[in-house]
């Protein structure tokens, strides 16, 4: 399942339903990663829209590179 994150661009606590009857709180300047599904939702749009929200792609975690131990 791929994952957004949005950011809460406002200086105030957001509560944002995100559809299927479950909401998230969102601090101010926090981001919280949300299905792709959850940009359909009236509330993440409007937001959005009003500058509230920032909607960031998120990027796929980084793979660690292998250390060399000694033999």
């Amino acid at each position: 399942m791929k994952n957004i994150v949005l950011k809460n661009n406002s200086g105030a606590l957001l509560t944002v339903n995100i559809g299927q009857g479950r909401g998230l709180h969102i601090l101010a300047g926090e981001s919280k990663s949300v299905p792709v599904s959850a940009l359909e939702a009236p509330d993440v749009s409007r937001l959005v829209k009003r500058g509230y929200l920032s909607v960031i792609e998120e990027q796929p975690p980084a793979v660690p590179e292998k250390k060399k131990g000694k033999s």
